[in-house]
């Protein structure tokens, strides 16, 4: 009998606090909204706008020209795509762009704004690279693949290189950073507000039910009086009147 009790009680509980996570749920919301729009201004205002332009490239391995190829040699060319997406992100590669173009960065600085993509069956290889200057951002990318395509074909003596699509002149801004410190920033908000209002809870220990007085002090209620909220006010007004004399 006591355990079911207790049962009914946590029900009761989890009833109460969800009702009161609902009687704040604007809370909740708005401090989502807050922190998410600081985390984008504070994105805007310290981080660099960047471009990407993205450029793909097709390795034509030797012998793949013959008219012979086996399922075998396709199966072995996409398990070398991994091995020439390291060599494009090599730093040997990045020091040649950097010495072609004149940049005044180092190979580390580049490699970083270096990305390569492949899809999970083919052969395709997605470069892209990213920069303040759209224009600059076409050209790094046009200059990696061209570069990295000599290097491939030196290193993994490959037939060519073929160029699949040429390095775009990106219109946009990369908006990952924004939407991703958005989504933390919300998310933040979101926790921060449910932690404090289910604090509040915790420590709010003050009689609102008459079921409260047989729960917390294990009395039974015999009667209660009816408080009309016109007679609330009007008493708070009285009152408010007498401290101000």
């Amino acid at each position: 009998m006591e355990s079911l009790q207790q049962t009914e009680d946590d029900v009761l509980d989890l009833r109460e606090i969800f009702g009161v996570f609902w009687s704040r749920f604007w809370v909740i919301v708005f401090s989502g909204v807050l922190v998410c729009m600081c985390a984008l201004i504070y994105t805007k205002v310290t981080t660099e706008p960047l471009y990407t332009s993205s450029t793909k490239i097709y390795v034509l391995n030797k012998g793949e020209d013959n008219s012979d190829v086996t399922n075998s040699d396709l199966q072995l060319g996409a398990a070398l795509a991994s091995d020439y997406a390291q060599l494009i992100r090599d730093r040997t590669v990045a020091e040649s762009v950097i010495s072609e173009l004149g940049l005044n960065m180092s190979a580390e600085a580049l490699m970083s704004r270096i990305s390569v993509t492949m899809p999970t069956s083919g052969r395709i290889i997605t470069i892209s690279v990213s920069d303040g200057d759209p224009y600059t951002a076409s050209r790094l990318a046009s200059t990696v693949r061209d570069t990295a395509a000599a290097h491939i074909k030196e290193v993994m003596n490959s037939e060519a290189v073929n160029v699949v699509e040429e390095a775009n002149i990106p219109q946009g801004q990369s908006m990952g950073n924004y939407k991703k410190n958005g989504l933390l920033g919300a998310a933040a908000g979101i926790a921060v507000a449910v932690i404090i209002i289910f604090l509040q809870y915790l420590m709010n220990d003050t009689i609102k039910k008459p079921e409260d007085v047989e729960r917390y002090v294990g009395l039974s209620v015999l009667g209660s009086i009816p408080i009309m909220k016109e007679e609330s006010s009007r008493h708070m007004k009285k009152e408010k009147r007498k401290k101000a004399r």
